[in-house]
């Protein structure tokens, strides 16, 4: 028998089986029994929606049931915990500001809908997840828990539920930072803050912590990431979310919001498979009939109005390979300077370890010139390069034009901007604007790249003719490789 929901008694009663076979977790587990007392089940409740509850056996597994199929006694717990879950949830969203929380646990939040809550933007779309990101000191009144976020980002999995949100307060890459967005990043605009980052970031710590206690009570300390990464976090559960706030000093304030089961792992993240990896790699290359090969599915990351491209590009980077980082994390053990300047030999020394842990490696080529052979066999594994390069305008206003140009279809542009790259090519090379983002493609035929800048959705894929860009090559390439 089958009702609205799709959910059958035979349905149920496998999970149940297939529930009761499994290892118990520590999560609250409750044993459920159905309507007429002949099935029972060990499981955790997880939500209640409309009349249908959902339940996370102890195996992980996670399924729905109409409220009542189970007994009167469970409908009554159900109701009352519910109820209790959606006050407590009302008052975090008091504290938060906005309409964050719903009464579902972490692992049931849609990631879009919390996304537009949180009024964040999307930033990068892809088969393998989605991400969003607000930069919130440009949007009046903006703030979370209190304080001013700089920035706020979320991501989601590749069943769109929410994966991790990520929260910066005052930083040193923000603060005080008279950097633009995109390729203004270079250009000064505006007066710095005033006051000292340390009197910022501890204000913001204790606006953040008060506002977290007052709903949640006291938290609890312990230590938190991986490799470089980790560090000393007060933490707060609620219904299955973990609030994690950090204040690294001459760094950061962060609060991480993420599931009970990922804090209670200290952030570790599963490593993928090298099949999986690899597969997923070859499956990520597209072959256009035009002759350009391209590396698809790279996640965006907006390294916003700070210098920080070689923490965003990295991060790109290890999520490519299926490893968890953060920009703001890499900047730490990377040694950026306030509002940006990273070495990135001295990061690619630091991320070392957890690109080993999880299996990869790292490589580092020096070229005198830029070939399309230096970067094709990587691109032809799926692997995006790090390139090291001068960020000039001579270089944007050709890459932009030509990019234009091949979107237009225009017949005589090619010859055109073939034409001002040599002109570009011939001239002295420049020192100044250093910068890195990714090689992503190549056309050997038209004797282009495909050059993808951490700043944003419309500079996910430029196409630039290879005398520009090998005039702007700084001489450096970085890899990190399955």
């Amino acid at each position: 028998m089958e009702d609205d929901s799709g959910v059958t008694q035979k349905n149920l009663t496998g999970a149940i089986i297939a529930c009761l076979c499994g290892i118990s977790q520590a999560a609250e587990l409750r044993n459920f029994r159905n309507a007429s007392n002949d099935l029972e089940i060990k499981a955790s409740f997880e939500g209640l929606k409309g009349e249908i509850v959902t339940l996370r056996g102890v195996d992980g597994d996670v399924f729905d049931t109409p409220l009542d199929f189970l007994s009167k006694e469970d409908q009554d717990f159900i109701r009352n915990t519910a109820s209790g879950t959606y006050d407590d949830a009302a008052k975090i969203n008091k504290a938060v500001g906005l309409a964050f929380a719903n009464g579902n646990a972490f692992s049931r939040l849609d990631a879009e809908t919390v996304a537009k809550s949180l009024k964040l933007k999307p930033e990068s779309t892809s088969k393998h997840g989605k991400s969003w990101r607000l930069y919130s000191s440009f949007v009046q009144g903006y703030t979370l828990f209190g304080a001013m976020p700089y920035s706020v980002a979320l991501y989601s999995d590749d069943d769109g539920k929410v994966e991790n949100i990520s929260v910066v307060y005052a930083n040193k890459g923000d603060y005080g930072s008279t950097a633009g967005f995109a390729q203004d990043h270079f250009k000064n605009s505006g007066a710095p803050e005033p006051g000292s980052l340390e009197e910022a970031m501890n204000l913001d710590e204790k606006t953040v912590s008060s506002a977290i206690t007052s709903v949640l009570g006291e938290s609890t300390e312990q230590r938190y990431g991986e490799s470089g990464t980790r560090r000393t976090i007060k933490r707060w559960d609620w219904n299955d979310h973990s609030f994690l706030l950090s204040n690294e000093e001459g760094e950061y304030v962060s609060l991480s919001i993420v599931s009970t089961e990922m804090a209670d792992n200290d952030g570790k993240s599963e490593r993928m498979s090298d099949a999986e990896l690899k597969k997923r790699l070859i499956d990520n290359i597209v072959h256009e009939e035009n002759g350009d090969v391209y590396i698809s599915e790279i996640p965006m990351v907006d390294q916003g109005p700070k210098g920080y491209c070689v923490p965003a590009t990295f991060e790109r980077a290890m999520r490519t390979m299926g490893i968890d980082a953060d920009m703001y994390l890499l900047a730490m053990v990377g040694q950026s300077q306030a509002g940006g300047g990273t070495v990135v030999e001295l990061l690619l020394e630091n991320v070392k370890s957890a690109v080993y842990r999880k299996g990869r490696r790292t490589k580092e080529d020096e070229i005198k010139n830029l070939k399309i052979r230096d970067i094709k066999r990587y691109i032809d594994e799926g692997s995006p390069v790090m390139w090291s390069m001068c960020s000039m305008d001579d270089y944007n206003e050709i890459a932009d034009e030509n990019t234009a140009g091949r979107a237009a279809g225009k017949a005589d542009f090619r010859e055109k901007m073939d034409t001002k790259a040599a002109k570009l090519a011939a001239s002295e090379k420049p020192e100044d604007n250093r910068h890195i983002c990714m090689i992503i493609g190549y056309n050997e035929t038209t004797n282009e790249i495909a050059v993808s800048d951490s700043w944003g959705k419309r500079f996910e894929k430029r196409w630039v003719p290879l005398p520009a860009a090998d005039w702007a090559s700084a001489g450096k390439l970085f890899m990190i490789l399955p």
